[in-house]
């Protein structure tokens, strides 16, 4: 029976990805069938030359062609737990996240707000921007594997354009939007690490968390609150005597700085997206202690990470013009 030695997980944001005719956002936001062609041929040859075993989307409008263009690739698994929509005609917004894999994907759902949460923060009505994905891939050798897919909310200014508009571009009312939108994305991400610490501490299985957070290293939003919530559990467990071992579910190591532990990341960390010429991390993959070479619960180690920025920071327009803006992310895991 097949049994993997290493795996390799990665995260892509693919920018839109809709197949004509269809557009998105706007009407006239169609691709051509030669640059339709050219995004899938991107696509293609990220996958072939990198040849990762499950790959976390963000941005997918177009479904059933991402699924068809995997499949002929090799990734018999795909899933996808909400459908973008349809604003009029053939126009779309609220695109998705998608996960593929080479290995069985034994069970997909939704992860789910926490209305009880909400209600009691008075936040009553608020959802997910886009709704996360999990999945449980079944890895030969390893097991199972949960593996979550989420795109948190963006900093665009949560107001509507109109809005901004009849009010002349009022730079107070952006200033709002934008607040409007860091709440949105912080309360995102504490309802992401409430439903994962349940599901966490019912199942019991190692974690992976890939996708566009929307945030760097260095605010203090989104990202911080998924990489201190194992703190904070550990204070709680420490203080209560709760569980002795010291298995924590909700502690999730960045993969980058754990390979940077084991000087695995010369240099500088490579931006994953950039506005103009400032360049930005924004897109991550978070692991479980199972996966930190330090814990004694570690069944795989950090064995490579990699940022795929060609496309971003020495473009051919020949090959990258209908790519994406982000930066693939992918960390290589070797079973112990």
């Amino acid at each position: 029976m097949l049994s993997l030695s290493s795996f390799r997980v990665a995260s892509v944001n693919l920018l839109n990805y809709i197949e004509p005719p269809l557009a998105s956002y706007e009407y006239d936001a169609i691709y051509t069938q030669p640059q339709w062609q050219q995004k899938q041929l991107w696509l293609q040859h990220f996958i072939e030359q990198q040849q990762p075993d499950i790959i976390g989307f963000q941005e997918v409008f177009s479904c059933d062609a991402l699924k068809q263009q995997l499949q002929a690739l090799g990734y018999p698994y795909f899933v996808v737990v909400q459908q973008p929509e349809l604003i009029a005609d053939y126009i779309y917004h609220k695109p998705v996240v998608a996960l593929a894999s080479r290995y069985e994907v034994s069970s997909c759902a939704a992860l789910a707000a926490d209305h009880g949460l909400l209600d009691a923060a008075g936040l009553s009505g608020l959802q997910f921007s886009r709704q996360p994905l999990r999945a449980t891939v079944q890895l030969p050798g390893f097991g199972a594997l949960d593996c979550c897919v989420v795109h948190l909310k963006s900093k665009r200014p949560q107001l509507e354009p109109a809005f901004l508009v009849e009010n002349h571009q009022n730079p107070l009312l952006a200033a709002f939007g934008r607040w409007a939108s860091t709440v949105q994305r912080g309360t995102e991400a504490q309802l992401l690490i409430n439903a994962l610490c349940s599901r966490r501490q019912q199942h019991r299985l190692p974690l992976v968390l890939m996708g566009d957070l929307n945030d760097t290293p260095s605010e203090s939003s989104s990202l911080s609150i998924l990489s201190q919530a194992g703190e904070l559990w550990q204070k709680q467990a420490s203080a209560n005597a709760i569980d002795a071992s010291g298995w924590n579910p909700v502690r999730l190591h960045d993969a980058y700085l754990l390979a940077k532990q084991h000087q695995l990341t010369p240099g500088a960390r490579p931006a994953t997206h950039y506005y103009g010429s400032k360049g930005s991390v924004l897109d991550y993959i978070l692991l479980s202690d199972e996966f930190d070479s330090l814990h004694p619960a570690c069944r795989a180690d950090v064995l490579s990470y990699q940022t795929f920025d060609k496309h971003l920071v020495r473009p051919d327009y020949s090959t990258d013009a209908y790519s994406s803006d982000h930066a693939p992310v992918m960390v290589q895991l070797q079973l112990r």
